[in-house]
């Protein structure tokens, strides 16, 4: 997402900043930005937690756009949008994809979209599926994953607020690639997969932006891979877990409802079994990375997590 002339763009680099005043001077950054104004944040992730942080404090009044280019190179857009309006038209424009999109295009698209709920632990679809659609979720959040013939599950991703789903089988006609499921209660903006085609027909933009979205998805894909052939355990739990890291300095509360995740889910998101991720979760608690409570995650110390992930912590599990 690129920011037009005559827009305000303002900067910022995070690793400049204390980690205990991150996510309080990107807020105060957002606050002073007009609508049209872009913030570029450079940093070395991709700051899910963030993204949920401002998702709640300012629900509705903002784009989000995390590129990874490489070399834990990451560059996030975050552009202020007017949050007076919220018909189906105005959430498309505020999704990633549509931004340089003609509004007359956006508006038809609009008009032949729906809104669908679901709840709490509800599939949306599953794997190997026919599902026609291209949505987008408009609250709450989903989470694609894996399962193989003997029951181990495989977390790929999550989606949160804006974010597109379904994009392969749209484009090339397949099925499915992996289950659906949403964490929270969730609403789900559904196009049509021939209104998607007819709309990147009419407008080449949407076209390229979707492309832009399948290479960062190779990336993600690349990364997954590299994390399950090289990253031991240990190092995969503490990866993820890093996602639900807070601003502040040592000890922290977990953000995106960590508390709710159970060892299993922990364990599906990291490539592995329960009592493996039992086992982690115990070392990292030992090593002051984390505090327990009943074996769920309450606090987190991103600087001792990070340490695990980079192998400096210790032995494989």
């Amino acid at each position: 997402m690129a920011a037009s002339a005559g827009r305000v763009h303002t900067s910022l680099d995070m690793g400049s900043l204390p980690m205990s005043q991150r996510h309080a001077s990107v807020v105060a950054a957002f606050d002073r930005l007009p609508v049209g104004g872009v913030l570029e944040i450079t940093s070395d992730n991709d700051h899910k937690a963030l993204r949920a942080e401002l998702v709640t404090r300012r629900p509705a009044e903002f784009l989000w756009d995390a590129r990874n280019l490489g070399g834990q190179h990451w560059v996030i857009h975050v552009e202020r949008v007017d949050a007076s309006v919220e018909d189906l038209q105005h959430f498309l424009s505020r999704c990633a994809p549509f931004a340089q999109v003609l509004r007359e295009v956006i508006a038809r698209v609009a008009q032949v979209a729906t809104e669908r709920t679901y709840r709490s632990g509800e599939t949306i679809f599953d794997e190997g599926e026919q599902w026609d659609f291209l949505a987008f979720v408009r609250t709450g959040r989903v989470v694609y994953t894996l399962l193989s013939r003997d029951g181990k599950m495989q977390t790929l991703l999550e989606r949160f607020s804006g974010d597109a789903i379904n994009e392969t089988p749209v484009f090339d006609g397949g099925a499915t690639l992996y289950r659906c499921e949403a964490m929270v209660d969730t609403s789900l903006v559904l196009i049509p997969r021939e209104e998607v085609l007819r709309a990147c027909r009419q407008d080449p933009e949407l076209a390229i932006a979707f492309l832009v979205a399948s290479s960062q998805a190779r990336r993600r894909s690349i990364s997954t891979i590299a994390d399950l052939s090289f990253a031991h355990v240990l190092q995969r739990v503490a990866k993820w877990l890093l996602n639900y890291t807070g601003p502040g300095e040592g000890l922290t509360p977990g953000l995106l409802g960590v508390e709710r995740l159970s060892q299993a889910q922990i364990a599906a998101a990291a490539g592995t079994v329960r009592d493996m991720a039992a086992r982690a979760l115990i070392r990292l608690r030992d090593a002051g990375a984390v505090e327990l409570e009943r074996g769920r995650v309450k606090k987190l110390d991103r600087v001792i997590l990070e340490s695990f992930v980079n192998n400096i912590e210790g032995t494989a599990i």
